[in-house]
């Protein structure tokens, strides 16, 4: 099994998103979030490749991957086959420009 690690960056956007559920939608929208983030990163831990191959990010080193938490949110990450290390970069809204993606990424 693989070790899910999370970056600053994607701790703070996986903050931002529980926040954001719960004052817009209420506590059991903001739970879900929190659950379906943790079904994929389960799902990481045993199959790191799961996801597909984030596009925007495409022709990178190391290679990105994408999940989609639901339609308007997704997690990037990679994973580091050597160390057996899945590194969540950031949980990105979709309905963003992607051009903030490539840049946002390094």
């Amino acid at each position: 099994m693989a070790t899910v690690k999370w970056t600053d960056q994607a701790k703070a956007a996986r903050k931002t998103l529980y926040l954001q559920g719960f004052i817009k939608f209420g506590y059991f929208t903001a739970k879900k979030y929190a659950e379906r983030i943790e079904t994929i990163a389960d799902r990481l831990e045993r199959f790191p490749e799961l996801g597909y191959r984030e596009p925007l990010l495409e022709g990178r080193t190391p290679t990105y991957r994408a999940s989609h938490i639901n339609k308007r949110f997704k997690i990037i990450y990679w994973y580091d086959d050597v160390s057996n290390v899945v590194i969540i970069e950031d949980i990105w809204d979709v309905r963003r420009a992607p051009q903030n993606l490539t840049t946002k990424i390094k």
